[in-house]
C-alpha cells in the first residue's frame, strides 16, 4: 500500500475533476491513475468494487476506500486523516457541477422556447 492517496478514474467520468480539485486545493499528496490505460489498476478497482469499474475510487494509506463519494464524504474522510479542507477546496470541487447544471438548465429553457 502506498503512503499516498490513490485516485482511480477515467477521463470521461464527470466526478473525477471535482475529487481531484478538492484534493489539490487541500494540499493532499495523491496519485491519479487512469484505469482505461492501466490494466492492473483497473483490476484493483474491480477488486474494491465487487467486480465493477466504478470511478472515482479512492484508496487511502490506512487501507480504506471510497467509491463515487459525495464531496461531503470526501471532506469528512480527509479531516479524519488530518487534512484541512478550506472553503476554496469545496468551491473548486463544486465548479464543474455548477457549470454542468447551468448548461442543462440553459438547454431545457432553450428547448421550451423560454430563451
Amino acid at each position: 500500500m502506498s503512503e499516498k492517496i490513490i485516485v482511480y478514474g477515467t477521463p470521461v467520468c464527470p466526478m473525477v475533476p471535482p475529487v481531484r480539485g478538492m484534493l489539490s486545493q487541500s494540499h493532499v499528496d495523491y496519485d491519479y491513475i487512469d484505469i482505461s490505460k492501466d490494466s492492473p489498476s483497473r483490476e484493483r478497482v474491480r477488486q474494491i468494487n465487487s467486480g465493477n469499474e466504478s470511478v472515482p475510487t479512492i484508496e487511502f494509506p490506512d487501507g480504506t476506500t471510497l467509491t463515487e463519494p459525495s464531496m461531503g464524504e470526501l471532506e469528512r474522510k480527509l479531516k479524519t486523516l488530518g487534512y484541512e479542507v478550506p472553503l476554496r477546496a469545496k468551491l473548486v470541487a463544486m465548479l464543474p457541477m455548477i457549470i454542468f447544471f447551468t448548461i442543462i438548465a440553459w438547454a431545457v429553457l432553450r428547448f421550451l422556447g423560454i430563451l
